[in-house]
Parts: C-alpha cells; structure tokens; sequence
C-alpha cells in the first residue's frame, strides 16, 4: 500500500515546511525555558555552552536548510518533490502568527464585553486585572446614550462618584476604566464626562492618558 504522502506530495510537503517553521521559531522563542528547566543547564545567553549555540544555529536556519533539500531533491527526481508546497506550509505559519497577533485583541475584547449594569459598574471587580468591569461595560454603555443629556445627579447614581487623578483635568468627571484596548496594553483607558451650561451632559467618550 502506497504511503499517504506518496499519494499526496502536496499535503505532505506543506506539513513539512509549517512543520520545521514552527520548530525554528519554537526553539528561539523557548529555548531558555528548554535549557534551564528542562536539562538544567543554569545558563543565559551570552554563557551559552559552545554545543548548545550550534544547536540553536542549526534550527534557526533549518527551514532554510531543508528547502535546499528539497530544491535538490526537485532537481534531481522532479515532481515527486514540491518546494513550492514547502513554501507554502512556511508561510502559512507566518500568516497565522501575524493573524493571530493582530486578531487576537479584537477576539478577546468581543469575549470580553458585556451589558451595562450600574450597581456592577460601581463595584468594578477586577478579578481579571487586564478586563476589569468597567472596561467591559463602556462600550455598551455608550452605545445605549445611557448618559446622554443626563443630569449631573443622574450620571453620580448611575456611575458612582469620579475617580481622583490628575489626569483630564478638564473634564468634570472621570472613570478609569483599565488597561487599554488594542495589541499594546501600555496605557490605560479612562471614560471622561462633561456637562453644558444646562447642567446636562455635553460630551462622554474614551480617552487614553
């Protein structure tokens, strides 16, 4: 019986190419953990042992060494070898580490956000530091006009007295509301409220310091 990547070259050789990608990127990303915890080396980067320095030669540049394997072997026997589908299963790894770094955050803000609710809004759990409550409520908060010409009363029942900072000091009142959105979490968001000449709110939105 023909052997599954006889049948499909394909297939097979863009296992192989995701494949020694996900090594050679496995190795320079975790190898201190590997070297450490794993066979106890005790070592950093610059005290490497000489052995374990041409090992992480070797699998950094292993796609490359295998894709001249490959291009020899194309060369040489023809169809039965496919560098394109190798190139292919290369890429691919890059394209879901890419995807995956900027898609990430708006997948995980969508499975973060939630309804408005005013008493749990003031109690602002933080049981997960990077999505405390108030930062998964703002959003629909803002959406349903909630504090739309509101009175200065109503939006203290509704979202509790301000914080105390220095920030925005041009703003009646302030809401920090956690750390930012989006792929670099540096900042922090804060919803900043002001009120008309009518003692209605004028302005609500969103600002990072």
């Amino acid at each position: 019986m023909t052997a599954w990547w006889r049948r499909h070259p394909r297939i097979a050789f863009f296992v192989l190419g995701a494949a020694v990608t996900v090594l050679c990127g496995a190795s320079q990303v975790f190898w201190y953990d590997v070297a450490n915890n794993v066979l106890h080396l005790n070592t950093t980067y610059d005290t490497r042992p000489t052995w374990l320095r041409g090992v992480m030669f070797v699998l950094a540049w292993l796609p490359v060494f295998t894709f001249a394997l490959v291009m020899l072997g194309f060369l040489r026997r023809g169809r039965v070898y496919r560098p394109l589908a190798f190139i292919a299963g290369a890429v691919s790894v890059y394209v879901v580490a890419v995807a995956s770094l900027f898609g990430g955050p708006v997948v995980d803000e969508y499975r973060h956000a939630a309804t408005f609710e005013a008493a749990a809004w003031q109690k602002n759990a933080q049981s997960d530091v990077m999505w405390p409550t108030r930062l998964t409520m703002v959003d629909d908060l803002l959406a349903r006009r909630l504090l739309e010409r509101a009175t200065r009363d109503s939006v203290a029942r509704l979202l509790g007295p301000r914080d105390s900072t220095n920030y925005f000091s041009t703003w009646e009142l302030v809401y920090h509301l956690g750390p930012e959105r989006g792929l670099m979490r540096i900042d922090s968001e804060w919803l900043v409220v002001a009120f008309g000449p009518d003692g209605r709110v004028s302005a609500a939105r969103i600002v990072r310091d």
